[in-house]
């Protein structure tokens, strides 16, 4: 019962958004509420299970391999950074660990207690439900956040994004659950995911949606239905209503442009340290130290770029980005339930940092666990 509950505070603490995150150290680095959760549920699943998951993990050599290769990448450029950049990126470091031994528990207790799984699926559909009704409250009575805009978030409006300010975390949430429940056979919680995701007015989801559908059907040989889903999506993007502003100009080229200069600031990074990196995640001081940010700037886009891949190839270097993709092609290979929820999330870490994200992470290893009761 006491996991129940763990799972049922980490959902809670999840609808909460960006309003759950704690900002520290001067807005350089800050916490998510339900992390709290995670460190608990650890403890918990330690004492019930002790370390043997974990060991069972790494007995792969591709993963000890890559894990070792990110805990060298860091330190080899320890020296470079004051003691409170290192911490401050250590903290980023301990974020994704917490978040891949918080998965590796969940399976753990899935793959235990099959009852479990009954009730992460009830979870996952009043995450569904409280996620659709926030995100129409937000449409409707809270279109314009231009006055996010001097917090450091976008000043999006007119549309769809929750409570989580950035859209394209919403967006990404938007397509998981719309994929999810098409494929749990719930055709109006998936058309109301998809509604949610047309008025969030992300292109890069829609392309990694249109991928994740071609994907499927094709797969599948379902060439009919393949053309119905395609021409009912562009007929809700031609439909949706666009008010006014560059957000929901389907043609805007500010974006593109932006994230063209962010991809070629990145790449100019890289090249000072391309075998490694910088470790992750000192990108906010490897771009201070390049002058390219100034000290004062609290943007909360400073510590990344647009793209997860870019940001893993600037903080692990080739080297690292190799052993990402190697370790992405062997999920992708030996899960196929899992494969159109990867493809949507690479396609949209292509354009936004949706691979690394907390509030994205979390939602994907359920949907995940959902679809598999061991990652064995």
């Amino acid at each position: 019962m006491f996991d129940i509950l763990l799972l049922f505070a980490i959902f809670i603490s999840l609808l909460t958004g960006q309003f759950a995150r704690i900002e520290l150290i001067s807005s350089l680095a800050n916490v998510y509420v339900h992390e709290f959760f995670l460190l608990i549920f650890i403890g918990s699943s330690v004492v019930q299970w002790g370390l043997a998951p974990l060991k069972n993990i790494f007995k792969s050599k591709s993963i000890l391999i890559f894990s070792l290769l990110v805990i060298f990448s860091f330190v080899l450029s320890f020296s470079e950074f004051t003691p409170l950049q290192n911490g401050i990126a250590l903290l980023y470091l301990a974020r994704i660990v917490l978040h891949c031994i918080f998965g590796i528990y969940v399976f753990t207790l899935i793959k235990r207690k099959k009852y479990i799984k009954s009730y992460l699926n009830k979870i996952l559909f009043f995450f569904s439900i409280f996620l659709l009704i926030v995100t129409a409250i937000q449409y409707i009575f809270f279109p314009n956040f231009w006055w996010a805009y001097k917090l450091g978030w976008d000043p999006h409006v007119f549309r769809a994004l929750g409570i989580y300010f950035d859209v394209f975390i919403a967006a990404a949430l938007y397509g998981l659950f719309a994929l999810y429940w098409f494929l749990k056979n719930k055709k109006v919680l998936s058309f109301l995911f998809v509604v949610a995701l047309v008025l969030s007015f992300s292109r890069s989801a829609y392309i990694a949606f249109i991928m994740s559908i071609f994907y499927y059907f094709i797969t599948q040989k379902k060439w009919k239905e393949l053309i119905a889903v395609v021409c009912l999506f562009g007929s809700l993007i031609i439909l949706a209503p666009k008010p006014q502003g560059e957000g929901v100009n389907l043609f805007r080229t500010a974006s593109i442009n932006a994230r063209i200069q962010d991809y070629k600031r990145g790449i100019v990074l890289w090249q000072k340290k391309p075998l490694f990196g910088f470790g992750y995640n000192r990108i906010r001081f490897a771009k201070e130290q390049s002058s390219l940010i100034s000290a004062d700037d609290r943007s909360h886009s400073l510590s990344s770029y647009h793209s997860s891949f870019l940001i893993i190839l600037v903080t692990t270097g080739i080297i690292g980005l190799a052993g990402t993709i190697f370790l992405i092609v062997q999920l992708f290979a030996k899960y196929p339930r899992i494969r159109i929820y990867l493809l949507y999330v690479l396609t949209m870490s292509l354009f936004d940092n949706v691979l690394l994200h907390a509030l994205v992470i979390l939602p994907f290893i359920f949907i995940v666990t959902s679809s598999y009761s061991s990652l064995e």
